[in-house]
């Protein structure tokens, strides 16, 4: 059974609205702190679902006679919170996550304990490297870098996720494109998902401004959602043509008005169009298949959109007074390229209404909507020794995370709006349900083709581009077959 998030979201609306009622009311990025709210916020009193409304959790009675639930994490401190919150603070997120903790520990009698490493994620894969040459189980899970933890893992650092007990990747709570993705010769070292809220923040989405939308006579994002003709081309031909000198000084800078704003180098539109860098081989592993008309015919694509169109501001910062966050939370773009996150984080305390729109399709022939999302990943190290408690937790985690957290994140995320915005709700849900990762973005160590747009590869800048798709493939193509090669042999188990 699957379970509408955003009726688990409208129930939390009406408990809040309920409560206010009866009484006086209450007062590319960093994933890990992607919460920011202007002012601190009254964690809802009714975070979840009823549970007659959701699954179950399928897991049996437990008691780790309180054992340490062990997570080392990358990033500094900013990660630990997004697990294991020190204390009420008053902020709904922080708060749902905290009670969610109490919850399991008291139930199953163990403690977390998530340790913060240093913003040096090559240190931590070598902190975690030597840990395991030394047959030491400090940790239990490792919360790591997305290229960092995927290094460790072609190294053999991290057991295969599927020999884990009581994780259940076929149940809604679980990614399941994410899982397919990362899933090679049937193993899987590394994962993500809602025992966080990180990957949904860390979701490559487009924000668009309902008033400038309504300005310009463009028809309603929402329904071009639904209806399946969200398609790249519907968001160039909305965009290619808005631009306006608004401060008159006859040249092209921040302070004017444009259809779309991004950097250069963001490449969630070869994810989001379905376009491979990587496809699925018959044996179950993979092969380099960039080099396809689809590739050039996108790569040329975006080159005339971003280059040559007029209605693109182009900035590789994102919210300094110049960055393309700041150009959209301050009314110059109509559209921008954003991830979730920069809606707490940028835009909460702006003036301008906003929605948000899943990442566009390459045409109205592809299925899905695809949500390309790289947070950090969750790995187990080959030396844990309590892998029944391991895997008991993370599965507790993560079926908690999909029903009273992520929905407390779509409530702040909103502006608290949920129950006046329904079509935003639904489009986060959509989100929500497409969420993935990319293997051949987690393993590819800047060594293939992953990073198609990048600077190093096409040589996009805000200025000028490299459309000549031929020429880079045949640059990168040795060396990216030699990491593809390094990575196989680690799922083959040679």
């Amino acid at each position: 059974m699957k379970i509408s998030v955003r009726a688990v979201s409208l129930l939390l609306t009406l408990s809040l609205l309920s409560a206010a009622g009866c009484s006086a009311p209450e007062p590319e990025p960093d994933v890990s702190s992607a919460y920011t709210p202007a002012e601190t916020e009254a964690a809802p009193e009714a975070e979840a679902a009823p549970e007659e409304t959701r699954p179950p959790l399928g897991l049996p009675e437990a008691d780790f006679g309180g054992a340490a639930f062990r997570i080392s994490c990358y990033d500094g401190g900013n990660s630990v919170p997004t697990i294991q919150p020190e204390e009420l603070t008053g902020e709904a997120v922080n708060d749902a996550i905290y009670n969610r903790n109490t919850m399991l520990q008291e139930q199953y009698d163990f403690v977390f304990d998530a340790v913060s490493h240093d913003n040096d994620y090559n240190g931590h894969t070598r902190e975690i490297a030597a840990m395991v040459s030394a047959g030491d189980d400090s940790f239990e899970m490792i919360y790591g870098h997305v290229v960092g933890t995927c290094n460790n893992a072609i190294i053999g650092n991290y057991m295969n996720l599927y020999d884990l007990p009581h994780l259940d990747f076929g149940a809604v709570w679980w990614p399941a494109q994410s899982v397919d993705e990362m899933t090679i010769f049937g193993r899987m070292y590394t994962i993500t998902g809602s025992a966080t809220y990180s990957q949904l923040a860390a979701a490559k989405v487009v924000f668009f401004n309902k008033d400038l939308a309504e300005q310009y006579g463009l028809d309603d994002p929402y329904e071009l959602v639904r209806n399946g003709e969200w398609t790249i081309d519907a968001l160039i031909d909305r965009t290619e043509g808005i631009y306006q000198d608004t401060n008159g000084d006859g040249k092209r800078d921040p302070d004017d008005l444009y259809g779309y704003g991004t950097h250069p180098m963001q490449n969630g539109f070869f994810v989001s169009t379905n376009t491979p860098i990587l496809s699925r081989t018959e044996d179950g592993g993979k092969e380099i298949s960039v080099m396809t008309d689809r590739t050039v015919a996108l790569v040329e694509k975006l080159y005339s959109w971003y280059y040559e169109s007029g209605g693109v501001y182009l900035k590789s910062s994102v919210a300094d007074p110049g960055g393309y966050a700041d150009r959209f939370a301050t009314g110059h773009t109509v559209f921008s390229f954003g991830h979730i996150m920069h809606a707490p984080a940028y835009y909460r305390s702006s003036e301008i209404s906003y929605g948000i729109l899943p990442q566009p399709k390459y045409d109205t022939a592809q299925e899905k909507y695809i949500a390309f999302a790289c947070p950090s990943l969750f790995s187990v190290p080959i030396t844990c020794q309590n892998t029944e408690m391991t895997g008991f937790v993370f599965e507790a985690m993560t079926y908690y995370g999909y029903f009273d957290i992520i929905p407390v994140y779509y409530e702040t995320t909103l502006k608290g709006k949920i129950a006046d915005a329904p079509d935003d709700v639904e489009m986060l849900e959509i989100v929500n349900d497409a969420l993935t990762v990319s293997f051949a973005y987690c393993y590819d160590n800047w060594e293939g083709f992953a990073h198609f747009l990048s600077g190093t590869v096409m040589n996009f800048t805000e200025t000028s581009g490299n459309k000549d798709v031929a020429s880079v493939f045949a640059k990168r193509n040795k060396i990216a077959q030699k990491r593809l090669e390094k990575c196989l042999k680690a799922f083959r188990g040679d």
